[in-house]
């Protein structure tokens, strides 16, 4: 400290004795108007920030003198090379170099909105809830810091990494800013890591008495290895999972021939996902499964509005189940075909786009074959389509599916065909 600024602060207790003045805190306008700043007032302390964002901290060092802690940083700019903090008044104070020269004065022009002295105080409660919190946390756990099961529900690894992780900001708090009632929030959470990792160790345990902790911290770390992925394992599992399982299933049966390949695929999923199935077997299956059943299994899972991305890998999963025997039957190539535009269109949808359908239509050869139409389908009505009487059987993803569908009613002595249409959303 320089003899000026010593003789300072000497001319400053003989005018000033023993008169403190309370700096209100608020938003302060530079006497020229050339800045503006916010004050923050604390009986050891003033905190100045700036619209930069670069806060400086006055340390009291005297009635109504406060001294800076240390340069922010070095500029040229003459408003940043000071060294301390006078207070005039309650709503205006100077900024002091080390010579003792005013180089700046600020006045007060906006008091703290409602919500500021709001969080004011509630973060003036905050250590006080800290302790509580600490207290209610450690009371819970006490009573059963015998109990094995209480042990191994607590993560070794997160309360080690609550060190990591607290133990620099206690040092950044009692060291750089010197921000107390935050070393002590820092402190009570390392009280808490400590108190987890005795518990979580099993330290507490009776059986365990007589084993060092460096030998029960190994144990608890080595038990934690195997059960690191469950979360993650539950996470990647794909909402309607059981349903992807039932329809690949269905899909393995759609050609009356059930592949070993394709019972190992599903047997992959399943275990990956956790879901219990049946014992499948190779050759040919317990029940029949047709296009329509499949397709219906197909748009339940659909309409529960799966993930898009989740859903265009299902595309390539169906695909892998057809070729996981390495030959593709024309009831497959259908279902693929049929699926993967069921499947393009949801996304699209989802998207905001479209995509192009295969409507099936019969178109009567006279009033006898309307009347087969109608026992057929009944309550199917006809429309009124390019000039003629028109029954439109429905629409589908793939061309293959309708002419497949066409085919039907044609063997049947039905003419039909089918159209490409767009589809919107009510389809």
């Amino acid at each position: 400290m320089t003899k000026n600024a010593l003789i300072l602060f000497f001319l400053i207790s003989l005018i000033y004795p023993n008169s403190k003045i309370v700096l209100g805190s608020g938003y302060y306008l530079e006497s020229k108007g050339l800045d503006s700043v916010e004050v923050q007032y604390e009986s050891e302390q003033i905190l100045i920030s700036r619209k930069n964002g670069e806060i400086t901290i006055f340390k009291l060092k005297s009635d109504n003198i406060f001294s800076r802690k240390k340069f922010p940083r070095q500029t040229s700019d003459v408003g940043n090379n000071y060294s301390f903090l006078k207070i005039d008044s309650e709503n205006k104070f100077s900024i002091v170099d080390e010579n003792g020269t005013a180089v700046s004065s600020f006045i007060l022009y906006a008091n703290p909105g409602l919500l500021n002295k709001l969080l004011a105080i509630l973060l003036g409660s905050a250590l006080l809830t800290s302790f509580i919190q600490a207290y209610l946390k450690i009371n819970k756990l006490w009573k059963r810091r015998k109990i094995t099961e209480v042990a191994n529900s607590i993560s070794i690894v997160a309360s080690l990494l609550g060190f990591a992780v607290l133990f620099p900001f206690l040092l950044n708090s009692l060291f750089v800013t010197e921000d107390y009632p935050a070393a002590v929030k820092s402190l009570i959470g390392l009280v808490l890591a400590s108190m987890f990792s005795l518990i979580s160790i099993g330290y507490f345990i009776d059986e365990n008495r007589g084993k060092g902790i460096l030998s029960l911290l190994l144990n608890a770390i080595s038990a934690e290895k195997g059960e690191s992925t469950d979360l993650i394992s539950a996470m990647l599992r794909p909402h309607g999972a059981k349903k992807i399982i039932d329809i690949l299933i269905k899909l393995a049966a759609i050609d009356d021939d059930v592949a070993q390949e394709e019972i190992d695929l599903i047997n992959e999923f399943s275990k990956k996902w956790n879901i219990d199935i049946p014992d499948l077997k190779a050759g040919k299956p317990d029940g029949i499964t047709n296009l329509v059943e499949l397709k219906s299994l197909l748009q339940s899972y659909l309409d529960e509005k799966p993930d898009v991305e989740i859903a265009k890998g299902l595309t390539d999963l169906i695909n892998r189940m057809a070729e996981a025997d390495e030959e593709v039957t024309r009831e497959e190539a259908m279902a693929i075909a049929e699926f993967s535009g069921m499947i393009s269109h949801y996304v699209n949808k989802e998207k905001g786009g479209s995509v192009d359908m295969f409507e099936v239509n019969i178109v009567p050869q006279g009033n006898h074959q309307i009347r087969a139409i109608n026992e057929l389908l009944p309550g199917l009505d006809s429309v009124k389509d390019r000039g003629g009487e028109v029954f439109k059987v429905g629409k589908f993803f793939s061309e293959d599916y309708a002419e497949a569908v066409c085919s039907k009613y044609i063997s049947l002595g039905l003419y039909s065909s089918y159209v490409r249409t767009e589809t919107n959303d009510e389809t």
